[in-house]
Order: structure tokens, then C-alpha cells, then sequence
């Protein structure tokens, strides 16, 4: 299927990152021309404070009344002709009363008088005056007493701003087409670029099957950003899910040679049968093979059930049972014959399915009486303060170091067992770990003295106040 340049995802954030630099490119004509009307502002206003203060050192107070003292100061060509940067310069007294009008103001159009309440040195307001604007400066001439006696208003046209101003909009305005094509094209490419990782991973995603579970996501990225954190997550998936399906197809080949077995002991012995006819004896010992495969096979079933399930049952149950009533009941009996001796304390409380930790304890025994030959088993279970010890020794060929680290894995078997020819399918011990793992316990295998092997399991106790 061929692949879409302009997914809904891309152009999505092609338009986000467009909307976004369009509004910076926006805000950054704004910052320039503030930034512009600033510098303008602060020039003017620098000059018209030197000039004011230049204008009123021509002047005295006498008898709270302001005279011209110099008065070459205010023939300045700026202050008598309209000239590229014209001064209009008004001098009034607290009335409004005019008392010096700069001479190019005949030619120009009458300033309105203010009368500011705050000076700071000065005080300082645009006006409007006809077609131009002007920025004027306020400030005030004080007798001896600090009273002040008058205003000098100085004004002067903002020659350059307005054409500042156009010519900045004016070349943003062409350049606005470009710019904007610069920014969809450079926001197309950045979306696509972000996306290239998730496009590698729909790749790879589509080339993983059961029997291609190897390939890993080898994109460049730094190990804690996001994109780096998800290359890692999805490459240990990866690899759990390799190790998963590999367990799994182990755990079915293996399970299918354990089932092969019985069932072509079944099938022989059936075949035997309907060969000719037997007598009874015949048949009853055809019976009894039939029945004891059938009863390897159901607990061959019984064990991979609960081990393909991890033991969710004991994980989930709120069962709570006492476990030396448990072993009296279901497990005891089953060896009266046999050389097992029990030590069981009372009171002894587990949370966990009563059936499944039977066949754990039966997995045990079944396995120190075949490893034992005719040598006693013994089994002790011990309450401790807040837990119950487990113990099941026996005394016979042992368990190597080699078998020890690996004893516990599905269809495991040890070299001794094996070598012996002693019957088994290498899943009692795995499902005896699984189900004592769920119930929140420990489950280790030491050397008993001076042979054999013990096993020994700690699991929490359920108190009751």
C-alpha cells in the first residue's frame, strides 16, 4: 500500500506549527516597531528636554513674573522658520495667558495650551496637530518661593516615525507571501521529520510475526527524551515477547512429547486387546495399564493447566485453609504404606487454594520417595512467628549443583534421575514453585546430611485477631 506524503497526523502539526510561527512572526513585527517607536520617542524626547532647558535659562523671575533676559536665546532658526525639524515653542502663566509665541508658530497651526498636574522632571503628551503629530514637553518656571509662575510648552513634529513605521509594515507586507510559504514548507518538513521514528516502528511493527520476533528499532535518539524512552520500551517488549513466545513454543513441543507418551502406551495396549479375545485376567490387566496412563495423562493436563494460567488462582483466592488439617486429610493417608514420617504443627493458617498446594505437597513427597529407594522421607511443617517452614528430606541419590540452579524450570529433568531411569516429566517441581510464588512464599533445595536432598518452603501466615 502505498504511503500518504500528507497524513491527517502531519497536517494536523504542519497547521499547528504554521498557526504558531506565523503568530511569533507576527509578534515579532510588533516588538519591532515598539521597539522602534521607542528608540524615536527617546531621541525626541532627549532632545526637546535639552532644548526646553536651553529656552528657559533666557528667562528670570522677578516679582513672580517671568522676563526675558537673553533674548538671542529663542531667534534659533528652529524656533522662527518651519525647518526639516521645526521647536514651536508657547510660554503662558498659570491662567493661560500667553507671554512668548515662537515665531514660526504664524505659520503653523495653533497648539492647544496644557496644564499638567505632574512633573516629573517633565511632562511629556502627543498631540495632533492637522496632519502632523507632535510630541510636546511640559515643564514649569518656579520663583524663589518653588511656586510656580508659568508653563513652557515646546513642541516638535515626529518627522521620521510615520515613515519609519510605513516602511517597515510595507516591507513585511511583501515579504508576508514568502515568509509564509518559508514557514508551511519548513513546518511540512519539521512535522515529517518528528513523525520518522513513528514510521519506523508501523515498519517494523508490520514485519514482527511469531517466527520474526528478532528485529529491534535502531533510530538515533538520546536515551531520556521521549522519543528515546519509547525506542527502549519497545525493544524490551520486544525482547519479552521473543523470550514469551519462545517459552511458549518450548513449553508446547515439550508438552506434546510428555502427552505422546501415554497416549501411545493407551494406544498400544488397545491395540493388544483387539487383536484376539482375552480372558478376564487379560483384560483386567489391560484395564489397569489403561487406567494408570490415563491418570499420568490427566495429571500431565492438570500440571500444564495450572502453569499456563501462572497459578491466577492462587494469586486471586481468598481462601484461607489450616494446613495441618489439610495434610490429615488429602495428603497423610495417601502414604500409609510407604516410609514417609509427618511432623505437622497445628493452627497453621495459609491463604491459597487447599488443592493445588495438595498436589504441591504430593509433587514432593511422589518425588523423594522415587529418589529414595527404600530410605525414609520425612516431613515437617513448623509455625514460626510469622511464618510456616515447610521441610521435606530424604535420603537418597541427591541433587547435583548443575541441577540445582535449574531445577525448577518446565520439563527440566536431572542428569542423576535420568541416568537411573527413574519415570518422571519434568513439571512437578516448576508447578510446586509457581503455586508457592502466588502465595506470597520461597521454595529452595539444599543437601540433606549425609545424603539426599531437602526442601525447604517459608510462607507467610494469615493471623486473625
Amino acid at each position: 500500500m502505498k504511503k500518504s506524503v500528507f497524513t491527517k497526523t502531519v497536517k494536523r502539526i504542519a497547521i499547528l506549527n504554521t498557526l504558531v510561527m506565523l503568530g511569533l512572526y507576527i509578534l515579532f513585527i510588533f516588538f519591532t516597531l515598539t521597539i522602534v517607536k521607542y528608540v524615536i520617542v527617546e531621541d525626541k524626547d532627549s532632545r526637546l528636554s535639552h532644548e526646553i532647558e536651553h529656552v528657559k535659562n533666557a528667562f528670570i523671575v522677578e516679582n513672580d513674573s517671568l522676563i526675558l533676559k537673553f533674548p538671542t536665546e529663542l531667534n534659533e532658526p528652529d524656533l522662527t522658520y518651519i525647518t526639516e525639524h521645526p521647536l514651536f515653542l508657547q510660554i503662558y502663566d498659570l491662567k493661560g495667558n500667553l507671554i512668548y509665541r515662537s515665531k514660526n508658530l504664524v505659520y503653523y497651526d495653533d497648539i492647544l495650551l496644557g496644564f499638567p498636574n505632574k512633573f516629573d522632571p517633565y511632562y511629556y503628551e502627543d498631540l495632533k496637530v492637522g496632519t502632523d503629530n507632535l510630541r510636546i514637553i511640559y515643564s514649569q518656571m518656579k520663583n524663589s518661593s518653588n511656586q510656580p509662575v508659568g508653563y513652557f510648552q515646546l513642541g516638535s513634529i515626529y518627522s521620521n516615525f510615520g515613515y519609519v513605521i510605513k516602511r517597515i509594515l510595507l516591507f513585511n507586507l511583501i515579504a508576508m507571501p514568502l515568509t509564509l510559504l518559508i514557514i508551511i514548507s519548513l513546518s511540512i518538513f519539521l512535522a515529517r521529520k518528528s513523525y520518522q521514528p513513528i514510521h519506523k516502528i508501523i515498519s517494523l511493527a508490520n514485519k514482527i510475526s511469531a517466527t520474526n520476533l528478532n528485529e529491534r528499532l535502531t533510530y538515533e535518539a538520546e536515551p531520556n527524551d521521549e522519543l528515546g524512552m519509547l525506542k527502549q520500551t519497545l525493544n524490551s517488549l520486544f525482547e519479552r515477547l521473543e523470550s514469551q513466545v519462545s517459552e511458549i513454543s518450548h513449553f508446547t513441543d515439550n508438552a506434546s512429547h510428555q502427552l505422546m507418551t501415554p497416549l501411545t502406551a493407551i494406544s498400544s495396549e488397545l491395540d493388544y486387546i483387539l487383536k484376539k479375545e482375552r480372558n478376564i485376567n487379560e483384560y483386567r490387566d489391560s484395564l489397569k495399564i489403561l487406567k494408570t496412563q490415563t491418570d499420568r495423562m490427566i495429571s500431565i493436563v492438570k500440571t500444564m493447566l495450572i502453569l499456563a494460567r501462572e497459578c491466577q488462582g492462587c494469586t486471586d483466592s481468598q481462601n484461607v485453609f489450616e494446613l495441618s488439617t489439610l495434610i490429615n486429610k488429602n495428603v497423610s493417608d495417601l502414604y500409609k504404606n510407604q516410609n514417609v514420617d509427618f511432623s505437622v504443627d497445628k493452627e497453621i493458617y495459609l491463604r491459597g487454594r487447599p488443592d493445588y498446594f495438595s498436589i504441591v505437597m504430593q509433587n514432593l513427597i511422589n518425588n523423594a520417595l522415587k529418589y529414595s529407594g527404600k530410605n525414609h522421607v520425612n516431613v515437617s511443617i513448623i509455625k514460626n512467628k510469622d511464618c510456616a517452614k515447610i521441610l521435606v528430606e530424604d535420603h537418597g541419590i541427591g541433587i547435583s549443583k548443575a541441577d540445582k540452579e535449574r531445577i525448577f524450570e518446565r520439563f527440566y529433568r536431572g542428569i542423576n534421575g535420568e541416568g537411573k531411569g527413574i519415570e518422571g516429566y519434568g513439571l512437578g517441581l516448576s508447578l510446586v514453585k509457581s503455586v508457592i510464588t502466588s502465595m506470597g512464599g520461597d521454595i529452595k533445595v539444599e543437601d540433606n546430611v549425609p545424603t539426599g536432598s531437602k526442601f525447604i518452603i517459608i510462607l507467610p501466615l494469615i493471623k486473625f485477631n
